[in-house]
């Protein structure tokens, strides 16, 4: 669930220019890793809700 508010907040702050990644100073770059990080986040709460599911 953090990956998943980190990557918003990632992908928001880089987008409107607000923040950019270090070592680059591009806020286009912060937005597409704060995609990869929302994705893992999705993909690892998924994975959990699927193994509790009773089959």
């Amino acid at each position: 669930m953090t990956s998943i508010i980190i990557g918003l907040i990632f992908i928001v702050g880089g987008l409107t220019g607000t923040l950019a990644l270090v070592g680059t100073n591009s806020g286009t770059a912060l937005a597409v890793v704060g995609v990869l990080i929302l994705a893992r986040g999705i993909y690892r709460v998924r994975k959990q809700r699927a193994q509790h599911q009773p089959l």
